[in-house]
């Protein structure tokens, strides 16, 4: 096993995290939570990969707690598919920052801004050495539509009632049967999320 495949591990999370493909509910999980960053004051999100365990509860609204918890599930598989044992990694975190006090109106869409961030991935290995993935960069969110909370809740729960059924479609089919496509599928805007503090 080459243990230094563990730092693009590392890297590969990072960017898995912090990307246009991570969409939960009506809006990408970035979104979300720097949404939640702004209204809560807090501006560091950790997470310990082995257990799951993330802070500060006010920047875990749904679409981002199920995001971390999927992630962690994904975690020990992306380690095999790149060739490195599970038992290899003894420990692994991820920190995302904030930078609210540099966020900036963005002018080329309405209500959108962008705000800056960072994101850490360290991943121990049983040998004590540590291997480090980074992404910084600034991460736009758009506020032009801000559905009513009840619609933002059937959002959420049809997301989450779509990755289900898809995940038990999957399961359920025959081995080497190809699946079938199916159809379908700063400002000043009022808070989208429940009111937290950050703790």
């Amino acid at each position: 096993m080459k243990y230094k495949v563990i730092k693009s591990v590392a890297h590969n999370f990072g960017h898995s995290f912090v990307s246009l493909m991570n969409y939960r509910g009506d809006d990408h999980v970035m979104s979300h939570l720097a949404r939640l960053v702004v209204e809560s004051g807090c501006t560091e999100l950790s997470v310990d990969l082995m257990t799951g365990r993330a802070e500060p509860r006010a920047l875990l609204w749904g679409p981002v707690g199920a995001s971390l918890a999927a992630h962690v599930r994904w975690l020990p598989q992306l380690l095999v598919s790149q060739g490195v044992e599970s038992s290899a990694v003894a420990m692994g975190s991820m920190r995302i920052l904030f930078l609210p006090q540099q966020r900036s109106v963005h002018t080329g869409f309405a209500n959108a801004w962008a705000i800056p961030f960072k994101c850490v991935v360290t991943l121990g290995d049983d040998r004590g050495k540590l291997h480090e993935g980074r992404v910084q960069d600034s991460w736009l969110v758009d506020d032009s539509f801000t559905p009513p909370r009840w619609l933002r809740s059937v959002y959420w729960w049809r997301s989450e009632l779509r990755r289900w059924f898809l995940k038990r479609r999957l399961s359920a089919r025959p081995a080497n049967k190809p699946l079938e496509p199916t159809g379908g599928a700063g400002g000043s805007a009022p808070s989208r999320y429940p009111p937290m503090r950050c703790s």
